[in-house]
């Protein structure tokens, strides 16, 4: 980066000082950490919906489950608490990168804005802390599915197919991630540090940038545990779904024989391909994010324009599990009806005859 010394801050420069290569060098980089053409949609259009849409479809999946008894299914509780995960995911995420645009030229990894003290800590520990409970949520769920496909006897006899033990798995998932993350909110602060730019562009660049930053140590350990984890399990998902994949397709082939003999219930394989959907949209949608991530941490040239458009599909995972569960499953379209068509239906006084 030009102009950078070894203290981190900018150097003096002024117009006279700067050949015409010099210039060039800056206002490269100064391109390079503004906001792009993509951005200016992404930020103040497309996100503010998809976080809108996601909240709302998230808590009313969580009202749905909650209110109607035929939802209470070990399943639907993990749904559940990867709905509020989502839901918290997409209230605190983003909050920064809209602070950063409303109040700084410079991209959010650049300048964060202004900010009180407490916010940094706050977001960096409630993003990560949910964050973690949305991957567990899912890694356990796939070891339940995969229990009660291809070892169905032992599932049953583990005592997993209950939403008892779901509930107390959920809440160990949450004491654990938040425990994990709570040193973040002691080691993470935001740091302001002045910036003399370039003399053609003091008028249009802050004087001061604000950046939400640890150097702790155990940040660096954290974050290395954390992606060695989350590749392991990545690596399980993937060898758990294959078996999966391997046992119903098995399974189809036994049912269309004379010989074959106890299948896989209809019910049990929709549970299975709502579950696979599920998780097969999350791995798409945040691996291009953490590998952006990883590139950059290790200092390995990366197009930085395109950071925004991957963590817009992070929040776009978290606004799409209601959809899907009602694309894939009868009962969530069904229970979604009931609760609020049916209630509205009752409050006008509508004969209600609908099929779904």
């Amino acid at each position: 980066m030009p102009g950078v010394i070894n203290n981190g801050s900018y150097e003096n420069v002024t117009r006279a000082e700067l050949d015409d290569s010099s210039i060039k060098l800056w206002a490269s980089y100064i391109k390079s950490i503004s906001y792009t053409d993509l951005d200016k949609v992404i930020i103040p259009i497309i996100m503010p919906i998809v976080v809108s849409i996601g909240v709302i479809g998230n808590i009313m999946t969580i009202i749905v489950i909650a209110s109607k008894k035929c939802m209470h299914t070990p399943v639907n509780v993990y749904f559940a608490n990867l709905a509020i995960a989502d839901t918290l995911l997409l209230i605190t995420a983003p909050d920064l990168i809209w602070n950063s645009y409303l109040k700084s030229p410079l991209r959010d990894v650049t300048d964060n804005g202004e900010m009180m003290n407490w916010v940094c800590p706050l977001n960096k520990f409630l993003y990560f802390t949910v964050e973690q409970v949305a991957f567990f949520t899912i890694f356990w769920l796939s070891v339940e599915r995969y229990m009660a496909i291809c070892r169905p006897l032992k599932f049953r006899r583990s005592g997993f197919g209950n939403c008892l033990k779901s509930l107390k798995i959920c809440g160990i998932i949450w004491f654990l991630c938040l425990s994990w993350s709570a040193p973040l909110l002691v080691l993470f602060r935001k740091k302001t540090k002045e910036v003399s730019w370039p003399l053609f562009a003091v008028d249009i660049l802050p004087n001061f940038v604000t950046i939400c930053t640890s150097r702790s140590e155990y940040i660096v350990i954290l974050w290395y545990v954390n992606r060695a984890i989350i590749v392991l399990m990545i690596v399980i998902i993937v060898a758990l779904y294959t078996a999966m994949l391997m046992s119903v397709r098995k399974s189809r082939s036994i049912a269309g024989s004379s010989a074959g003999t106890n299948p896989i219930s209809k019910s049990e394989l929709k549970v299975f391909l709502t579950v696979f959907v599920t998780i097969t949209v999350y791995v798409g949608c945040l691996a291009p994010f953490q590998i952006y991530v990883v590139l950059l941490d290790h200092k390995i040239t990366v197009n930085n324009s395109l950071i925004n458009l991957f963590f817009l599909m992070v929040q776009i995972n978290s606004s799409v599990n209601p959809v899907i569960y009602n694309a894939m499953n009868y009962r969530f379209r069904r229970a979604f009806y009931d609760v609020y068509c049916n209630r509205c239906n009752r409050k006008k006084n509508i004969p209600i005859n609908v099929q779904i």
